[in-house]
């Protein structure tokens, strides 16, 4: 049963939230923008009660045109469905834009949403057993920086997947439940296990070499249906693999560049780990893109190069011959042995 005093402050935050779209709605130009057609829908299913289906527009909203009023919004949208941490995160990033545009009043009523979530905001502690600098430890996608270990963070209630991993070590991985409430939770990431050693098989015994055959090619222009030159093969493995290098960087800078636009895409109110990893793969995403070009451009010149070498004419003047002798190494591997003059 709802409480008297809940019914209050139920009533109270929808007529702030109310008063702050009132000001965004008398600022906003005539012809309305694709961000305050995100606004007015989410408004209206917040108006029904249907707060999980507004906070995606109002993220959409903000996410396209930054206002003082998407972000109250926003953030009482998120408190309304328990993402308590998120909310008062919001709320103090929206009470620092109050302040620098004058807006003292608003301000205040800012800080005191943010400060009356405090009792409902959990926090999680991740503690680490080795300091390995090549230890990387993720919270669901987010890769943390080693500053955060030991160190209480506000999270939103909910399951969070911990996962470390490190070079040569076997991954890490613990489930955790953070309840709502003023609750800390601990996880402790033990010292990382070595992986073992795969078992080599002995490798089997070497067969005698076979005899070397000597055999006779002809000069190229003498056979008829010959194939393409060991020039042409080379130029076209280059190109082949330039093209596989680019197309490799390619998917890796479309997949780096789709993580820092989702990562913070609004660059407001961002979490230092959200900023840093948002750096990180912009980062990964402009060095991907470099290698594409020039693993393209390689690729480009090697199949163009053998493409001429395989089509134009070549020169007739100097007869050559090509003698081959197969051979047979102790050790298994085979090969031919070419001699000859051009």
């Amino acid at each position: 049963m709802t409480t008297p005093v809940s019914k209050l402050f139920a009533l109270q935050s929808f007529a702030i939230a109310a008063a702050f779209s009132a000001t965004a709605l008398a600022a906003d130009p005539p012809t309305p923008t694709p961000a305050r057609a995100f606004f007015n829908e989410a408004r209206a299913l917040v108006a029904q009660g249907d707060y999980a289906a507004a906070c995606p527009k109002f993220e959409q909203s903000l996410a396209l045109e930054a206002g003082l009023g998407t972000q109250f919004n926003l953030a009482d949208c998120w408190e309304h469905i328990g993402r308590t941490a998120s909310a008062q995160a919001l709320f103090m990033g929206a009470a620092a834009s109050a302040k620098a545009a004058g807006q003292n009043e608003r301000e205040q009523v800012l800080r005191d949403r943010a400060a009356a979530l405090e009792p409902r905001v959990p926090r999680l502690v991740i503690e680490v057993a080795e300091a390995d600098p090549k230890l990387i430890v993720k919270r669901g996608e987010l890769p943390l920086d080693s500053d955060a270990f030991g160190h209480a963070k506000a999270v939103d209630p909910g399951s969070y997947e911990i996962v470390a991993k490190a070079p040569g070590k076997k991954t890490w991985k613990k489930q955790v439940e953070v309840a709502s409430g003023s609750s800390i939770v601990t996880v402790q990431v033990p010292k990382l296990e070595a992986e073992q050693a795969e078992v080599v098989a002995p490798p089997p015994k070497k067969a005698a070499p076979a005899p070397a055959v000597p055999v006779r090619y002809l000069p190229r222009q003498d056979r008829p249906g010959h194939g393409p030159s060991l020039t042409v093969l080379a130029l076209g493995g280059v190109g082949v693999a330039g093209v596989a290098v680019g197309t490799i960087m390619a998917i890796k800078y479309s997949g780096a560049n789709s993580d820092a636009k989702l990562t913070c895409p609004a660059s407001i109110n961002c979490t230092p780990e959200q900023i840093d990893f948002h750096d990180k793969r912009v980062e990964e995403a402009r060095s991907a893109r470099t290698w594409a070009y020039v693993g393209f451009g390689v690729g480009a010149l090697g199949l163009g190069a053998a493409a001429a070498a395989l089509f134009l004419p070549q020169s007739t003047e100097t007869e050559h011959a090509w003698n081959a002798t197969p051979v047979v190494a102790a050790d298994g591997t085979f090969g031919a042995r070419l001699s000859g003059k051009f």
